[in-house]
C-alpha cells in the first residue's frame, strides 16, 4: 500500500519495496555509464538512497540542496529529470552540479568543503528576504574536516533562528581513507552500536502513530542524556549545535526518522544530521577499497588494463623514491592525494617522512614552511586545481620566508573530463606575479629526470614542477640548457619557434624541415637576463603552449617583448582566458584549435 504524498516533495512517495527498486535501479545506471564514460563512482553509489529519501522530504526547487564538491550528485542527476548519457563529454552532462543543467542545481562546484559556507550565505538571505524554506548542505568525503568547513560552522553555532541542515555523509572515506581526528570521532559513534541500534529502533517505532511520535519527541531530552551517557559529545555539540543520529544511509526507514526530525528541529536552528554510508555501495569491488581506486574511475575500467604505466605520474614517483632514498631530510606532503598522485609505495617504504594532511590544501604549504625552517627538504605534491587555494600560503609562507619548497603539480594543463573547476590552466598566470618562483614543465622522461635531480633545495624560493595528463614525447638530438631544449639548431634561423610540454614536442617534430630554429621551454618564468639571451637576434617568435591561459608563459614573454621595444614579430597559440568545459583533451584541443597538427598547419601557412 502506497504511502501518503509528502506536501514538502514535488515527488510521488513509493512503497519501501519500491523505494529498493528505484535505489537498486539507479545504482545499475550509475555503474553502466560509469564504465562507458568514466565518473567519480564510489561516492555515487554511496549516496543513492540518502538521495531519494533527500528528494522525498524536501522540494528541490522551493528548498536550496547543496552537496558539497558535487561529484556525488550522480543519483541527483537522475531524480530531477536528467540522463547521464554523454556524462563527463563534451557537450554532455557535468560530473558536478550545474545550474544551467537544472533548477534543481543552486550553484556551482568541484571543490571540497564550500557547502556549508554556501548554504549558509543563502539561509541568511532567506532570513533577511523573509522565505520560509529549508535550506540542506549534504557534505561527504571528509569534507567536514577542511578548514573553510569548520570556518563556518563556528559562525553557525551562534545562529538560533535559522532553517539550515548539515547532512553529514559519513562513510569514513576522503579520496581514500579518512586520516584525520575527526575521522577517528565518527568512527567512534560510528563503533557506538548500542546507541545506534536502539535510538533507531524506538525512533521508527514511535513514529508510526502521530500520538507516539508527540511522545517520543517530549522525551528526546532523556534520550540525549542516555546518549551523551553512551558515548562523548561530539565536535557539533561542543560547538553549540543540534546534532542527531548516526542514522543508517542505505535503511530507508532509518532516513525517513533523521528527517522528520531534522525537520522539527531546525525551526529553532542549524541541525547537524549525521548518517552513516558505505562508499562504493552495492558494488563489492568499490565496497572493498580503502585505496581510492573507485573514487573516480577512467571509461571502460573494469577491462584488464596494461601493466606499465609511461605517464609523467608514474615516473615522478618512480624518481621520487630514489631522490627520498639519496636525501634523508626530504619530506613529502600530500593532501589526501596518496593514490591520485601514485605515492602508495612512498608511504609505504617512507612511513616516518611522508604525511597525508587530508583536505587541507593550505595547511600542506604551510606545514612544508616550518619544515624547509628547520633545515628539511619538503616536497609538496598536489593537483593544479588545488594549489589555487593555497595562494596565500606559497606567497606569505614560502616565497616571502625565502625558503626551499619544491612542489610537483599533478594534472597541470586540460584535465579534461572533470571539467572546469578541475582544469589545470591557471597555476602560471596567479604563480608569476610571485617574485621568485620558478615553474618548470618537463617534456619526457629525460627532462623530468633532470629537473628531479637538480639541487633545488639550495635555492631559497618556491619551486613547481608540472605535470600535464598528455603522455612523454621525447626529441632526439637535444641540445640541453636549463632555460630550454634546442632540437633545430640554435641562431641558424631568424625565427624561432618555441613550445612547452609535451604536445609542444609533437609540435616542433611535425615542423621538422622548415626554415626555424625550434626549441622547448622547459623554465616558464625566466628572468629578463634569460629571456634576452634567449630571444636574441630573433625577428619572428612563435609560441605555443597548450597547458597554460595566455596569461601565463604567454603574456610574460610578449610583455618582456614590449618593454624591451624589441621589434619582433610575435604570435602565439595558449588557451584564451575562460573557464573550460568538460570533454576528452584531443576534442577540447581541438575545440581550441591547440591540436599540434592545428598549430603546425597554421605556422606552415604564415611561412610558406
Amino acid at each position: 500500500m502506497a504511502r501518503r504524498k509528502n506536501r514538502n516533495s514535488p515527488h510521488p512517495l513509493l512503497t519501501l519495496n519500491q523505494e529498493r527498486v528505484l535505489a537498486s535501479d539507479i545504482r545499475n545506471d550509475i555503474l553502466t555509464n560509469a564504465e562507458i564514460y568514466g565518473g567519480h563512482l564510489s561516492s555515487n553509489l554511496g549516496i543513492v538512497e540518502l538521495t531519494i529519501a533527500l528528494l522525498k522530504h524536501f522540494d528541490c526547487y522551493r528548498d536550496d540542496i547543496l552537496f558539497d564538491v558535487g561529484h556525488q550528485t550522480y543519483a541527483y542527476k537522475i531524480l530531477t529529470g536528467r540522463s547521464l548519457h554523454g556524462l563527463r563529454q563534451y557537450g554532455g552532462v557535468s560530473p558536478f552540479s550545474d545550474p544551467d543543467s537544472s533548477p534543481a542545481d543552486k550553484y556551482r562546484n568541484g571543490h571540497a568543503a564550500t557547502s556549508i559556507s554556501v548554504a549558509y550565505g543563502m539561509a541568511l538571505a532567506k532570513r533577511h528576504d523573509g522565505v520560509e524554506s529549508d535550506t540542506i548542505a549534504v557534505v561527504g568525503d571528509a569534507s567536514i574536516v577542511s578548514g573553510l568547513s569548520m570556518e563556518a560552522l563556528s559562525l553557525l553555532a551562534n545562529e538560533k533562528s535559522m532553517r539550515l541542515i548539515i547532512v553529514l555523509n559519513d562513510n569514513g572515506m576522503s579520496i581514500g581513507k579518512d586520516v584525520s581526528f575527526l575521522g577517528k570521532q565518527f568512527q567512534k559513534i560510528r563503533n557506538s552500536l548500542f546507541y545506534f541500534r536502539t535510538s533507531n529502533l524506538l525512533g521508527r517505532v514511535m513514529s508510526r502513530r502521530p500520538w507516539t511520535w508527540r511522545l517520543f519527541l517530549k522525551f528526546r531530552d532523556l534520550k540525549d542524556t542516555i546518549r551523551r551517557m553512551t558515548i562523548a559529545p561530539t565536535i557539533f555539540e561542543t560547538m553549540g549545535i543540534k546534532y542527531i543520529g548516526p542514522f543508517d544511509g542505505h535503511d530507508f526507514e532509518s532516513l525517513d526518522l533523521a528527517f522528520r526530525k531534522a525537520k522539527s528541529l531546525v525551526r529553532n536552528g542549524p541541525v547537524v544530521v549525521h548518517v552513516v554510508t558505505k562508499k562504493g555501495y552495492g558494488y563489492a569491488p568499490a565496497m572493498n577499497d580503502e585505496k581510492g581506486t573507485f573514487h573516480g574511475v577512467p571509461k571502460r575500467f573494469e577491462e584488464e588494463r596494461p601493466a606499465e604505466d609511461v605517464s609523467f605520474t608514474s615516473l615522478k614517483a618512480k624518481l621520487l623514491q630514489e631522490k627520498m632514498e639519496q636525501d634523508r631530510k626530504a619530506f613529502l606532503i600530500t593532501p589526501a592525494m596518496v593514490y591520485g598522485s601514485r605515492l602508495e609505495e612512498l608511504f609505504r617504504r617512507f612511513p616516518r617522512r611522508t604525511l597525508d594532511v587530508g583536505i587541507a590544501e593550505e595547511n600542506a604549504v604551510t606545514l612544508s614552511s616550518g619544515l624547509a625552517l628547520k633545515g628539511q627538504h619538503p616536497i609538496v605534491d598536489i593537483y593544479s586545481t588545488f594549489l589555487q587555494r593555497s595562494y596565500d600560503e606559497v606567497m606569505e609562507d614560502v616565497a616571502r620566508e625565502r625558503i626551499g619548497v619544491l612542489f610537483f603539480v599533478e594534472r597541470a594543463g586540460l584535465v579534461g573530463e572533470d571539467g572546469e573547476s578541475h582544469q589545470g590552466l591557471y597555476d602560471v598566470s596567479f604563480l608569476k606575479g610571485i617574485p621568485g618562483t620558478r615553474v618548470y614543465l618537463p617534456y619526457d622522461e629525460k627532462s623530468l629526470l633532470r629537473l628531479v635531480n637538480s639541487r633545488w633545495f639550495d635555492r631559497p624560493v618556491p619551486t613547481f614542477f608540472r605535470l600535464p595528463k598528455d603522455l612523454p614525447f621525447a626529441l632526439p638530438n637535444c641540445e640541453e640548457t636549463e632555460i630550454c631544449d634546442f632540437c633545430g639548431g640554435r641562431g641558424t634561423y631568424r625565427t624561432l619557434v618555441l613550445a612547452t610540454g609535451p604536445n609542444g614536442a609533437r609540435l616542433l617534430s611535425l615542423l621538422e624541415g622548415l626554415p626555424t630554429d625550434r626549441a622547448i621551454l622547459l623554465n616558464l618564468l625566466p628572468s629578463e637576463e634569460e629571456l634576452r639571451r634567449l630571444l636574441e637576434g630573433y625577428e619572428r617568435v612563435f609560441f605555443y603552449d597548450s597547458y597554460s591561459t595566455r596569461e601565463g608563459t604567454d603574456e610574460f614573454i610578449a610583455s618582456f617583448l614590449a618593454r624591451e621595444g624589441r621589434n619582433v614579430c610575435y604570435r602565439s597559440f595558449s588557451f584564451p582566458r575562460t573557464f573550460v568545459t568538460h570533454g576528452d583533451l584531443p576534442t577540447l584541443y581541438q575545440v581550441y584549435r591547440l591540436l599540434p597538427e592545428q598549430v603546425a598547419q597554421s605556422i606552415r601557412k604564415e611561412l610558406l
